[in-house]
């Protein structure tokens, strides 16, 4: 059904490994495995971490890149970094630390760092637009960067600004947001009266129901819907307690728990099965295809088929 693979653009980790565990060599041995899974490329996506442990995040994703670029054994492609927090609203983190929550107005300084540190390997930027100076670090990176709503309390009106200051996307959409009511069209409505937007959707068929997940394939333009797994170290392992970055998350029957409300903590569903689901669902596998591969791609810039 997929003739070049998968692009998957948002999995923090997978086969007991995680990117924010800042180590070179899980990198690479999510790299190898998810290849054996056809996934042709992928971003390491960090957690909400301090401003060293990213940083440290970077550096692993750097030297995981060199390690595969001098082996021959078979490996899914690093595209670069999605730096999911620390611009995130506390009030909506879910499982992201909230304690490490910050305004993206504190945050300028520390993504010119990177990018003259690492230059060309951040990607995707998460936001929570309503936060302190956000409007703002929008209008200085969109052109460098993806940048997606996510973690965000931010109603329909505040999410038409940010999209009209250059953010070009919505991480995980209808997840760790508001939902969309018919006097309160929130963050989905502003997505549909803008449809140069990207969405991302966990298509796990937990994170949203699957009567919901035909419905935003229906209404969101083809061509900007983007299957994301969001998964977490327990994807390909048994059931059981796993780290995502510093909590403590619980896999049990196909899905994750955290916390005494027991709230989703990522997905244990890689894209390739998210991509089987979709089918079962009713999706075509046209637009499967497109929005497991090429979307993804063009979300980012890339134009080509890898």
């Amino acid at each position: 059904m997929i003739p070049h693979g998968y692009i998957d653009t948002h999995i923090h980790g997978c086969f007991g490994c995680d990117t924010s565990d800042a180590d070179p060599d899980g990198i690479v041995t999510m790299s190898r495995k998810l290849a054996g899974y056809g996934v042709t490329a992928f971003m390491p996506t960090t957690m909400t971490l301090s401003f060293d442990d990213i940083r440290r995040c970077f550096e692993a994703v750097a030297t995981a890149k060199d390690i595969l670029r001098a082996d021959d054994m078979p490996h899914a492609e690093i595209l670069g970094i999605h730096l999911e927090g620390p611009f995130l609203n506390p009030s909506r983190a879910g499982v992201q630390a909230e304690s490490l929550c910050v305004a993206p107005d504190c945050g300028v300084g520390f993504i010119r760092e990177l990018e003259a540190s690492f230059p060309g390997l951040l990607k995707i930027i998460d936001i929570a637009p309503e936060l302190d100076g956000g409007m703002d670090f929008i209008r200085e990176f969109k052109a460098d960067y993806v940048i997606s709503l996510a973690h965000t309390d931010a109603d329909y009106e505040t999410a038409c600004e940010a999209f009209e200051c250059g953010a070009s996307g919505v991480t995980h959409i209808l997840n760790a947001m508001n939902g969309c009511e018919k006097r309160s069209p929130g963050i989905l409505g502003a997505v549909a009266d803008h449809p140069s937007v990207y969405s991302e959707i966990i298509c796990d068929g937990i994170h949203i129901d699957p009567a919901v997940l035909r419905m935003l394939f229906r209404i969101l333009p083809q061509d900007r819907t983007v299957v994301v797994s969001d998964a977490m170290r327990g994807t390909g392992m048994p059931d059981g307690l796993y780290f995502l970055g510093p909590v403590q998350v619980q896999k049990k029957d196909g899905r994750t728990y955290f916390g005494p409300e027991k709230g989703l903590a990522g997905s244990v569903t890689g894209i390739w099965e998210m991509a089987s689901r979709l089918k079962g669902f009713g999706l075509s596998d046209e637009q499967i295809i497109r929005s497991t591969y090429d979307n993804p791609l063009r979300r980012i810039g890339i134009n080509k088929k890898l």
